[in-house]
């Protein structure tokens, strides 16, 4: 067919190549994916779409736009009705004409009519077999009516039904027509380039039977099943069974299908072994290209394969790998640094660049190629699904320098002066400026290269600073280890290496100061006591004090306003974008005793390590004190490099929702936040003209939807699986077992803390119990008992700040926020990882690090 002359006009009938999977708001999601395959190489039968918009006109033409409404509004859904009124309505002249040259154009030979709706093969609706499919159509008039009945199928009992189960709007759901060239398959089938049953995703599924595919499809037939599996980049046989073939569809003479008795032939004889794994590929390939596993409609005719129809496998369960000890580890940090689903926009814009800044350099310090951040999740249609469970880091060239690279970066870099390097300042200055942006007054490319120049900057606030400063503190710690080994005391040198005063010790110590100042003013204590976090801002104008204590938060907001929530998704407001998140925190501080202050963990051990009569010895002492100092840098600049590049979050968020705000008052996305949905080369696509192209306005809206969709079909499931990290509930009267993340033991009354809103519900001496936790929640870590976490290891930044308040913690629980409730009583074993219900005994019974009792 002469595709050029079919795609000079888009708005009625157009070549099927003319469309791409961004076209579904015209070509329907059968029509979009198969134009997209053309567009990609892939062996598709010739054909022309009937768009959206001649559906729209015809209903025009025909005055059923009542009809259907009132069916909408009045919620009766009279199907029957609409699809009588559509079968017998005409089609008007022009666009019959249109139909008719197609047609000619494509040989006027037998084709198949398939229904394409706008709301089908998305990734968490298939609408498979909802609207419907003719197949042998021949002649003009059979071709108009069979279009009819396609745009009829529309308002079917089952379509109907499917949409209401789904919370589709009716009127919002158009439909397009696809006619092809029919090819008369001497077999056919369908093919999923995953296992739909087990989730396999090495597993390739094939379904065959002799003639027309409809028979399998249709589930008429118990077909041949054909498993490969996929072996070192090649497919092999792992099953194969043949069908009973109960029935063969044929093409009719006189047009139609027509039904003969199957035989039982064998597997090979019908589709050989090459065939296969022809499918195979050809499955791999169209799977890469969509960039999700696929359901696929095939057939096969006179030695060629044809791709009839392609859409993502809907409900497809998840597969674990029996992860080795580091994906343990890191996908108990994923978990808690994962707690809602990254947008992907920040899979191209911040946490891109954080990964690049905060994981790359370490690893290409001593020669070692990460993955990218982006790999090791898997993605569909764009949207972020699970962690895959697979880590691979491949040596690079620079291994073999790593020996002298890293002496030399010890020697050159001293940690105790990181924060005066050049490097950093600068970042922290160039950061201040894109802070100090009049970002309304910005054009859309100012926007985007604000953006850019604020990506830049992860890398020097944190990934350089740890390049530079990290390995001394390293040969610290092995020095440390060594002469904690030689003494007898290897078992306290995580203890020692606790209590570093982070950025983080610093916001809550803050916070708690601003908590000591409402307790210390009658009137500030009143007004906390009697308003609610949203009103606090206003309620403290209004008197002396009252603005006194906001010049104070000021301060605290200026150093640490920029404080996350969330740590992978700009979306969530910071600190300076709630403030009442900060004052509800203030407000339920004040509302209880403040933390009794005692010496830290780190200093008993270091005092008790101080009396070996060995480190009288002045040099091996001054070598102890030397490396004790040198080694607690580690987590320090761990956890304030982390601060450091967090400064950046607030700053992209407004830039971001600027962005969003153009194309929301453009009318192209709904609200601003809605830009999250789409990718950054997608949006520097964009010039910034506005109005955009009706056509580009459409694409935009349905790649939104069409996440939004995919997002929404992911709720409830985890990013990271718990099977990922879960540990066996072992141990006697044990209700949860993770991963210990500060030693000790600990009793106490449960306290579920769901989010940052619940803060002040925590009262001292309480075992507070999260979903997960970040810098943000570790305020509450100096009044609680103990920390119980779902997700997290011990070397997540919560684990390191409860080590640094020597409060027992087990993290990566799973489960803990939903076994334990307000007011059980439990013991928690930080040590082993042991949660365990229990009684009260009257006493609360702390043992710290080193075994003691309190």
């Amino acid at each position: 067919m002469d595709t050029e002359i079919l795609c000079l006009e888009v708005q009625g009938v157009a070549g099927l190549g003319c469309f791409s999977r961004a076209d579904i708001h015209k070509a329907g999601g059968k029509g979009s994916n198969l134009g997209e395959l053309i567009q990609a190489g892939f062996h598709v039968p010739d054909g022309f779409v009937i768009t959206t918009d001649v559906y729209d006109e015809f209903v025009q033409y025909n005055r059923l736009a009542s009809i259907i409404a009132q069916a909408v509004v009045g919620k009766s859904y009279d199907g029957a009705s609409i699809k009588a009124a559509i079968e017998r309505s005409l089609i008007p002249p022009d666009i019959e004409q249109e139909i008719l040259e197609a047609y000619t154009h494509l040989g006027q030979g037998a084709v198949a009519v398939r229904s394409s709706a706008t709301a089908e093969d998305l990734p968490g609706m298939a609408f498979a077999g909802q609207q419907d499919t003719y197949l042998n159509v021949i002649g003009p008039q059979a071709l108009l009516d069979a279009v009819r009945k396609c745009w009829a199928s529309l308002w079917s009992e089952r379509a109907i039904a499917y949409r209401e189960r789904q919370s589709l709007d009716h009127q919002g759901v158009k439909i397009a027509v696809v006619v092809q060239r029919l090819v008369p398959a001497e077999v056919a089938g369908v093919m999923f380039t995953a296992n739909p049953v087990t989730g396999a995703r090495d597993e390739l599924i094939i379904d065959a039977n002799p003639g027309l595919g409809e028979a399998v499809v249709s589930g008429r037939v118990t077909p041949d099943h054909i498993v490969l599996r996929q072996v070192k980049g090649t497919w092999r046989i792992k099953e194969r069974s043949v069908g009973r073939r109960e029935v063969v569809v044929r093409p009719s003479v006189s047009g139609g299908t027509e039904d003969q008795v199957g035989g039982s032939e064998k597997v090979s004889s019908a589709l050989p072994k090459s065939v296969l794994f022809e499918l195979g590929h050809l499955g791999a390939d169209i799977e890469r290209h969509f960039g999700s596993p696929q359901d696929i409609e095939w057939a096969w005719q006179a030695g060629k394969l044809y791709i009839l129809q392609a859409r993502p496998i809907t409900a497809l369960p998840s597969v674990l790998l029996r992860p080795t000890k580091p994906v343990q580890m890191l996908s108990a940090i994923f978990a808690e640094m994962l707690p809602i689903r990254p947008y992907p926009l920040d899979m191209t814009t911040w946490m891109k660049a954080l990964s690049a800044a905060a994981v790359e350099p370490i690893f290409s310090m001593i020669g070692f190629t990460p993955p990218a951040f982006e790999q090791l999740f898997g993605q569909e249609e764009g949207v972020v699904t699970a962690f895959k469970g697979q880590v691979s880091v491949r040596p690079s060239a620079a291994l073999l320098l790593a020996p002298a690279r890293l002496p030399w970066l010890a020697l050159r870099y001293d940690p105790a002066k990181w924060r005066n390097d050049p490097l950093l300042l600068d970042a922290i200055q160039r950061a201040r400026q894109l802070a100090g942006l009049q970002i309304t007054a910005l054009s859309w490319t100012e926007l985007l290269d604000a953006i850019k120049e604020a990506l830049k900057l992860p890398r020097p606030l944190a990934g350089e600073m740890r390049r530079r400063y990290i390995p001394r503190a390293l040969f610290n710690v092995a020095g440390l280890a060594t002469l904690l080994k030689v003494l007898g005391y290897s078992r306290y040198l995580g203890t020692l290496l606790s209590g570093a005063e982070s950025e983080t010790i610093a916001a809550n110590q803050a916070l708690e100061d601003l908590a000591e100042k409402v307790r210390a003013d009658a009137s500030l204590s009143k007004v906390f006591a009697n308003t609610e976090p949203e009103e606090l801002g206003a309620a403290l104008q209004r008197f002396a004090s009252g603005k006194a204590f906001l010049a104070e938060l000021k301060r605290f907001m200026d150093r640490f306003g920029h404080r996350e929530v969330v740590a992978v998704t700009v979306l969530e407001p910071t600190w300076q974008d709630a403030p009442q998140v900060v004052l509800g925190i203030i407000r339920g501080m004040a509302g209880s005793e403040p933390p009794k202050h005692t010496t830290p963990a780190w200093q008993l051990a270091r005092d008790e390590i101080l009396t070996h009569p060995w480190l009288k010895f002045k040099p091996l002492r001054a070598l102890f004190i030397r490396l004790l100092a040198g080694a607690r840098w580690l987590w320090r600049i761990r956890e304030d490099t982390h601060f450091m590049a967090t400064i950046l979050m607030p700053i992209l968020r407004r830039l971001e929702l600027e962005l969003g705000q153009h194309l929301s008052c453009a009318g192209v996305i709904d609200e601003p936040s809605d830009i999250f949905h789409l990718k950054l080369d997608e949006l520097e696509r964009l010039d910034g003209s506005f109005p955009l192209p009706a056509v580009l306005v459409g694409e935009i809206r349905d790649l939104v939807l069409h996440r939004k969709q995919k997002r929404q079909s992911l709720e409830g499931l985890p990013v990271v699986d718990p099977k990922l990290f879960q540990q066996d509930v072992s141990y006697s009267n044990a209700v949860l077992r993770g991963t210990p993340g500060s030693p000790g033991i600990a009793e106490g009354t449960v306290r579920v803390i769901h989010d940052i809103s619940e803060f002040g519900k925590l009262l001292p001496g309480e075992v507070l119990v999260a979903p997960y936790t970040n810098p943000a929640w570790t305020l509450l870590f100096q009044r609680a008992a103990a920390i119980i976490v779902d997700g997290g290891a011990a070397g997540s930044h919560a684990a390191i700040v409860a080590r640094e308040y020597g409060v027992p913690a087990v993290m990566g629980t799973v489960k803990g926020t939903q076994v334990l409730h307000d007011g059980d009583w439990v013991l928690v074993d930080g040590t082993n990882g042991i949660v365990q219900l229990s009684q009260p005994r009257g006493e609360l019974i702390l043992v710290d690090r080193r075994g003691s009792k309190s």
